[in-house]
């Protein structure tokens, strides 16, 4: 089932479905506080209010093609953001008191007033909380294993929009205190276009900080530049960060295999044809931005594989449609199948809107015996 929704989700039918649900709930806010504002003040605002709305949403949409390395731009989007997550949280709380209504009748619009007020607070705590980092642990026993090894493991950090270089700093800092032997990157390590306006001397410095006693390595994600951007990797040489794009290497505990991730490179190598090329025994640890890599893991008889992309939805309702998309092994947390461990992190950033409601911003903790 999850895969045709993974299809329809991705097509041009659900992108404008999303249209006309989002312009509907643009007008449905409109209707339910400019109720509130007449009644409150004896004003009509309604046109005005259906203006500010779309406006804002308009301008999300068209982000993509705006000139980001201007900051103005950057710090609009941002607002932008921050209101629409208060809108979201809004319509939401206006379906639930209109539901309410069904069976209680309210005669005064003022009753929408405590819909905002939830609004704001669950805003707000969403803000705080994805700035929030959580440690998630999982044991894994591997084959073969003599000695315990820690691993850390980040995914979908972000850095950019939201996501600063204070943020990073926490993340960097909350990492090391873990002493882990293994750092591994899962990708995304930066927001949507973000190389591009980013000073990549002070980001490199403080992933420079990243303590690992057998070494840090990372993968791309969806977010970052192309593995043919010759940049990607004379920042990670910077950042003292191993970088691996359908490579493989040797470490001494494992055989670390690092995939380019599928949707920035849908002909990449085949997983079968990269790990011919290994000669040892030793456990297999493959890291692939997408969850879809962990089918390829499960043949190729990978004993670990690591993933993120998928914030766990990050928020509601989008992690309903997340889980839907990627089933119950690709959306978040750990699976085994067969002899193939599989983890899947909800990430330790956030993007397009700056909040978590029901996810955690995390970094995952392996111990592998």
């Amino acid at each position: 089932m999850y895969k045709g929704f993974a299809k329809f989700i991705r097509g041009k039918a659900f992108s404008i479905l999303f249209l006309i649900v989002s312009f509907l709930s643009v007008g449905y806010t409109t209707v339910r506080i400019g109720a509130v504002l007449e009644c409150c003040f004896a004003v009509k605002v309604y046109g005005v209010l259906f203006g500010i709305f779309l406006l804002l949403f308009g301008y999300m949409l068209l982000y993509h093609t705006s000139k980001r390395k201007i900051k103005k731009t950057r710090s609009f989007y941002e607002l932008c953001s921050v209101v629409l997550s208060f809108l979201l949280n809004l319509v939401l709380c206006l379906l639930a008191e209109d539901f309410i209504g069904m069976f209680i009748h309210f005669s005064d619009s003022k009753v929408y007033i405590l819909a905002i007020i939830v609004s704001v607070l669950l805003t707000v705590y969403g803000f705080l909380h994805a700035n929030h980092i959580y440690i998630k642990h999982y044991a894994i026993p591997l084959e073969d294993r003599k000695n315990p090894v820690k691993v850390a493991f980040l995914s979908d950090i972000h850095t950019g929009t939201f996501v600063n270089k204070r943020q990073l700093r926490k993340i960097i800092d909350q990492t090391n205190r873990m002493q882990c032997d293994y750092v591994l990157i899962a990708g995304d390590t930066f927001d949507v276009d973000a190389f591009d306006y980013c000073n990549l001397s002070e980001i490199a410095e403080e992933l420079q900080r990243l303590k690992a006693v057998k070494g840090v390595y990372a993968i791309l994600g969806n977010h970052d530049p192309v593995s043919t951007d010759a940049r990607m990797r004379e920042f990670f040489q910077k950042s003292k960060i191993r970088l691996l794009v359908d490579e493989i290497i040797e470490t001494e505990d494992f055989i670390i295999i690092g995939r380019d991730d599928i949707n920035s490179n849908p002909k990449r190598k085949a997983l079968t044809e990269i790990v011919q090329k290994i000669c040892s025994d030793k456990p297999k640890i493959l890291m692939d931005h997408n969850p879809v890599g962990i089918a390829d893991g499960i043949q190729n008889n990978i004993d670990l594989v690591v993933c993120g992309h998928t914030h766990k939805g990050q928020f509601f309702p989008a992690n309903l449609f997340t889980k839907w998309s990627y089933g119950k092994q690709g959306f978040y947390g750990y699976s085994k199948t067969n002899k193939t461990h599989s983890i899947v992190s909800s990430g330790a950033g956030y993007f397009q809107m700056p909040i978590r409601i029901g996810t955690n911003s995390e970094i995952v903790q392996i111990d592998i015996t």
